[in-house]
């Protein structure tokens, strides 16, 4: 196997091995091991809870002060790559009647009031969430202003009931997605292809020299009758 060979299935390898995702666009997601909130824009009850290495982001609502609450963060998209939202949250409520529940929800606004919701759930009862949200490039590219924040709000659903609700947030991440990367097996026809050009690169060039070699000596050789 020659050099240039192994240069091309070398980067080839490294296109496979490629993730897809690149690195989160969030400040200060991981909660759970930050413990702090500091990069966020905070409205209302939100606070740290737990302790370092099991810490969230708590969001609360009440009927006696807080009525919602909001945790944000601007972040830099663009209209032509898809991304994806890595979130891991709980939700717990006091609430004992379903017409009167909260309701919580992950969403995108830019500076014109757009509005894209990714997530929305009423808040029920004590549950888990591990969520992985896509947001799609042709579904930015129809809104002008590009201006966008990602938002965690928490809203309670009636002010004259007795119901508290919380989220604990412990994970956040968001990441740009290549949408072109080649298919693993079209890299390898691509590697199968260039091998098979350059070996018979190789052999054609070989045989001309060898044929190149043979010519000469025969022209260079004079016969013996000439030498007497």
């Amino acid at each position: 196997m020659n050099r240039t060979f192994k240069h091309i299935a070398f980067a080839s390898t490294l296109l496979i091995a490629a993730p897809h995702a690149m690195g989160s666009l969030l400040t200060g997601g991981n909660f759970a091991d930050n413990c702090s909130i500091a990069d966020w824009e905070q409205h209302g009850n939100v606070a740290i809870s737990g302790t370092p290495g099991n810490c969230a982001a708590m969001l609360s609502v009440d009927d006696v002060v807080d009525f919602e609450t909001e945790l944000t963060q601007v972040v830099a998209l663009s209209s032509g790559i898809d991304y994806l939202l890595n979130v891991d949250f709980s939700i717990d409520t006091t609430t004992t009647d379903p017409t009167l529940d909260d309701v919580f929800s992950i969403s995108l606004l830019n500076q014109d009031f757009d509005f894209i919701e990714l997530f929305s759930t009423d808040i029920l009862a004590a549950q888990n969430f591990s969520e992985s949200l896509t947001i799609a490039a042709t579904e930015l590219a129809s809104y002008a202003n590009q201006d966008w924040s990602l938002s965690f709000f928490l809203f309670d659903g009636a002010d004259f009931d007795d119901n508290q609700s919380s989220v604990s947030i412990a994970f956040a991440s968001l990441d740009a997605v290549a949408t072109d990367v080649p298919e693993p097996s079209s890299l390898a026809l691509l590697v199968l292809g260039c091998a098979g050009i350059l070996g018979r690169k190789k052999r054609f060039f070989t045989r001309i020299n060898n044929n190149i070699s043979a010519v000469s000596y025969t022209h260079l050789t004079l016969p013996t009758s000439d030498l007497v």
